[in-house]
């Protein structure tokens, strides 16, 4: 008898211990092996933001999650790939934040962030890079090269986050028709850059602070309102210093949302949510956001519903007024930033 109840006394410190760590028992997909499908190539921007949180999320649910790349149309073909999916809930969505802003006007998906319940763990800046050996040193060197089309400049789609970002500062600065070449992936553009296949990029920085540490290629500037130290010896300075008339591009600076279809089953958002919350506060991710000069937000529900929102009223117009979509954002009832009121904004759910 004394055996048996040390045998149950040790059952359940173990379930204390278990209860304590948080990992989950119950399987959340009992039919089969969950798919998150990047609409972006492998190594880039997006690719690299949400692996990390894959893999720890996987780990607390104690469920394997595939990971898998779809790029093309800036992630568009992955959106359409997924909403085209039965709504259980076993496949999922990835991209940059800045994506959903062209998908209507451009006509690539008929998706906005209605359709979607969403998780942002990152927020980063986009850079623009240069060859180590490049002869344009400044961002004012690239700006004027740009303007007389003299380079062409390496981006990893059109509508994504750092191309919506460069017509941003195109109106600024007074660049003209940039001659943009497309690449698959952010790491791919970097990679181009430091190659010479192409004299300047934008990228999400997280997805070549490696290379630009090394001294493979140089970040002219970084969309942020403070200078970025990456060494000791290498401080970026920010374009809201090196732009009159920037302040606001910053702003603009992209998620890498996890999507899942509204209609999934709500069980399986709560437990995303539970394991979302619990990977961003894993060492790994703190030292992952240091490398990569990432910003922890962590939003979901209506936070990410509402940063979703604001985006695609901010990235849409950009856009439109750069005559690069086919549609007004007024067609698809999305407002100028200067009208947008999320009270308003929010009440497109129940319709």
């Amino acid at each position: 008898m004394k055996k048996f109840a040390s045998i149950i006394a040790i059952v359940l410190i173990a379930a204390l211990a278990l209860g304590g760590t948080a990992f989950a028992a119950d399987k959340i997909w009992p039919k089969g092996t969950p798919t998150v499908i990047v609409g972006f190539g492998a190594g880039g921007g997006t690719d690299t933001s949400v692996r990390p949180m894959i893999a720890l999320m996987s780990k607390y649910l104690n469920e394997t999650i595939n990971v898998a790349n779809m790029p093309g149309a800036a992630s568009a073909v992955a959106a359409e790939h997924v909403l085209g999916l039965p709504g259980d809930g076993y496949t999922m969505f990835a991209t940059g934040s800045g994506c959903f802003g062209g998908f209507k006007i451009k006509e690539t998906s008929n998706s906005g962030w209605e359709e979607w319940t969403s998780w942002h763990p990152f927020q980063g800046p986009a850079a623009i890079l240069v060859g180590a050996n490049s002869p344009m040193k400044t961002f004012d060197d690239v700006a004027k090269a740009l303007k007389d089309g003299s380079v062409n400049m390496g981006i990893s789609g059109f509508g994504n986050g750092p191309h919506v970002i460069m017509q941003a500062i195109a109106e600024v600065a007074g660049i003209g028709e940039i001659n943009y070449v497309t690449f698959d992936g952010d790491r791919n553009v970097a990679t181009a850059v430091m190659a010479g296949e192409v004299e300047v990029g934008i990228v999400t920085f997280s997805s070549a602070i490696d290379m630009a540490q090394a001294g493979s290629i140089r970040a002219v500037t970084v969309m942020m309102k403070e200078p970025m130290k990456i060494t000791d010896a290498i401080t970026i300075d920010p374009i809201v210093k090196v732009l009159p008339g920037s302040d606001k591009i910053p702003d603009l600076s992209e998620t890498w949302p996890i999507c899942i279809r509204r209609d999934a089953p709500q069980e399986i958002k709560d437990k995303i949510t539970e394991a979302f919350h619990w990977a961003l506060k894993q060492p790994e991710i703190l030292e992952y956001t240091k490398q990569k000069g990432l910003n922890i937000v962590g939003l979901t529900g209506d936070d990410a519903d509402r940063f979703l929102s604001l985006q695609i009223s901010g990235y849409s117009w950009v856009l439109y007024n750069a005559k690069m979509a086919e549609k007004s954002p007024a067609d698809f009832n999305i407002p100028k930033l200067a009208d947008w009121n999320w009270e308003t904004e929010k009440k497109k759910l129940n319709k």
